[in-house]
C-alpha cells in the first residue's frame, strides 16, 4: 500500500507544476502558425508545451524519490536522459525547423544510445516455453527501432486537440498499473509522474490553447517506449504488453504509412491521410475525434493490464485480437475516406 501511495503522490506532484509551467510556456511567444495545409488550427497557437511536461515529470520524480528515499533504477536515468535529448531535438524543430531526415537521424541516435546503454531486452520470448537469447546487435537494433517508431508515432498522431497527449496519458497510466502489478515500483513512479504532467498539460491542450509541439511528442514517446523496454528487459515473457498499450498510436501510423507506400506516395511528404485526419476532414470536431481515440486507448490499457496480470499465452492472444480489430477499423475508415475523396491528396 505504501508503494501505491508513492505512485499516486508522484502523479499528484506533477499536475500543478505542469498547469503552471504550461502557462509560463504560453507567454514565451513561440507559436505554431497555420502555415501548412496539413495544420488544422485557424490561428497561431503557443507551442513547446512539451517543455512543461518534461520539467513537471522530472520534478515529480525527484521529489517523490526524496520523500521515499528509495533506490531509483539506474536504467530509468538512461531513459530520462535519452528523453531529454529527444525533447531538445523537438525544441530545435519547433523553433528553427529541421529537415525530416535530420530529425530522423537524431532520433535514431537517441534510440541507439538508450539501447546501447542497457535499456534493452536480452531474451526474445514470444510464447511460454519459447525463449531465445538475442545477440547484442539484434537486441540493440530492435530496441532502437522500437524507440524510434514509438517517438515518431506519438508525434505523427499529435494533430488534434487532446488527441495524442490524451492517449499518451491513458497509456502512461496503464503502464504504471502494469509496472505496479509486476512489482516494478520505480517504473510505475516514472509512468505515474508522466501521467500527472500530461493531465496538467491537457488542461490547456483540450481547448486548443497550447500545443505540445514536437518537443512534447518526442519526449513522451521516448519515456513511454523506454519504460516499456525496461519492463520487457525484466520480464521477457511480457514483450507484447508495451505494443498493446501503444497500439492506438502504432496501428494508425503504420497502416497509414503502409497504405501510402502501396500507392506510391512519398513517406516523408506532408499529408493528412491518418484515420483521425480523415475523420476531421469528414466534419467531426476535434473533441469528438479525441474522445473516440481516448476510448480506444482505454480499451488498449485494460487489455494490457489483463495481459500483465494473467501472462502466459494471454498477451499474444489479446495482442492478435486487438490488432485484427484495429486493422479492420482503420481499413473501414480509410475505404470510406477514399470513396469520399478525403484521402491521398498531397499538400503543400
Amino acid at each position: 500500500m505504501d508503494q501505491v501511495l508513492r505512485i499516486l503522490v508522484g502523479l499528484a506532484l506533477a499536475v500543478a507544476p505542469s498547469v503552471l509551467l504550461c502557462r509560463v510556456v504560453m507567454s514565451l511567444g513561440v507559436v505554431d502558425a497555420p502555415t501548412e495545409a496539413r495544420k488544422t488550427q485557424a490561428a497561431p497557437v503557443p507551442t513547446l508545451g512539451g517543455v512543461a511536461i518534461a520539467l513537471s515529470t522530472l520534478l515529480a520524480i525527484s521529489v517523490d524519490n526524496e520523500l521515499w528515499s528509495g533506490d531509483f533504477n539506474p536504467m530509468l536515468f538512461i531513459v530520462g536522459g535519452g528523453a531529454i535529448v529527444a525533447l531538445l531535438t523537438g525544441v530545435a524543430d519547433d523553433v528553427l525547423g529541421l529537415r525530416a531526415v535530420v530529425k530522423l537521424l537524431a532520433l535514431t541516435a537517441v534510440g541507439l544510445g538508450i539501447a546501447y546503454a542497457g535499456v534493452r531486452p536480452e531474451v526474445f520470448a514470444p510464447w511460454p516455453g519459447l525463449a531465445w537469447p538475442m545477440p547484442v546487435w539484434l537486441a540493440i537494433g530492435g530496441s532502437a527501432l522500437w524507440l524510434v517508431v514509438v517517438m515518431n508515432a506519438v508525434n505523427f498522431m499529435d494533430g488534434a486537440n487532446g488527441l495524442a497527449m490524451g492517449m499518451a496519458a491513458i497509456a502512461s497510466a496503464g503502464l504504471a498499473v502494469c509496472a505496479a502489478l509486476l512489482g516494478r515500483w520505480d517504473c510505475a513512479v516514472m509512468a505515474g509522474a508522466l501521467t500527472g504532467a500530461l493531465c496538467g498539460f491537457l488542461v490547456w491542450n483540450v481547448s486548443g490553447r497550447l500545443f505540445a509541439g514536437d518537443a512534447g511528442a518526442l519526449f513522451v514517446g521516448a519515456v513511454l517506449g523506454g519504460i516499456g523496454l525496461e519492463i520487457v528487459r525484466l520480464r521477457p515473457d511480457l514483450m507484447l504488453v508495451p505494443p498493446i498499450l501503444m497500439l492506438p498510436f502504432l496501428s494508425d501510423v503504420l497502416l497509414t504509412l503502409a497504405w501510402r507506400a502501396k500507392h506510391g506516395k512519398k513517406l516523408f511528404e506532408a499529408h493528412r491521410d491518418h484515420s483521425y485526419q480523415i475523420a476531421i476532414k469528414a466534419g467531426l470536431k476535434h473533441w469528438q475525434v479525441s474522445s473516440v481515440h481516448a476510448v480506444w486507448a482505454m480499451n488498449a490499457a485494460i487489455v494490457a493490464i489483463l495481459s500483465a496480470l494473467l501472462a502466459r499465452q494471454i498477451p499474444v492472444i489479446l495482442f492478435v485480437l486487438l490488432l485484427l480489430v484495429s486493422t479492420w477499423l482503420h481499413m473501414k475508415i480509410r475505404r470510406a475516406g477514399v470513396e469520399n475523396g478525403l484521402v491521398g491528396k498531397e499538400i503543400a
